[in-house]
């Protein structure tokens, strides 16, 4: 927190300061409700008082942002409607084939994988990969002939 001057207290605790901030916060409010023009009006209220105002000039400058992109919603939207009746109009010429009762079903290319013996046959020998790879690890099958310490990567020698 920054120390403040016995003025500066003072005038935060005067009413025509708290008056102030309660319309701020109203027009701050208002404006989240979505009242614009209400909020707008006192927003030039709080300008009038106090021309330079950054919350009110801030207020102002939302409010006329949000007007723009609702027009510019407004035009898009506008746009996507007078586009619309042009993409959904059927060509006369254009029917939905009929499915062909003759023709067979055909099963799927993977269909056997379906079966509960595959999954499980193809499981075991995932599992069976999983504890070569690691037993080839764990027993330093890397061709090392010289025992190691992992950590530090230090190679002992024995003398014999």
């Amino acid at each position: 927190m920054e120390d403040k001057t016995i003025l500066e207290e003072l005038l935060e605790r005067s009413p025509d300061e708290r008056m102030h901030k309660r319309k701020m916060d109203k027009a701050y409010h208002l404006m989240g409700m979505g009242m614009r023009d209400e909020a707008d009006a006192l927003f030039d209220e709080i300008l009038a008082e106090e021309p330079y105002n950054r919350d009110a000039l801030t207020g102002k400058k939302l409010i006329e942002r949000q007007r723009t992109v609702e027009s510019r919603m407004d035009s898009l939207a506008a746009r996507a409607r007078a586009a619309l009746p042009e993409a959904r109009q059927p060509e006369e010429h254009v029917s939905e084939p009929e499915p062909d009762e003759e023709m067979p079903e055909r099963e799927p290319k993977f269909a056997f994988l379906r079966s509960k013996k595959v999954k499980t046959a193809l499981i075991a020998v995932f599992a069976l990969l999983v504890a070569a790879a690691a037993a080839f690890v764990i027993t330093d099958g890397f061709g090392t002939d010289e025992p190691m310490d992992a950590a530090s990567g230090y190679v002992y020698e024995i003398d014999i």
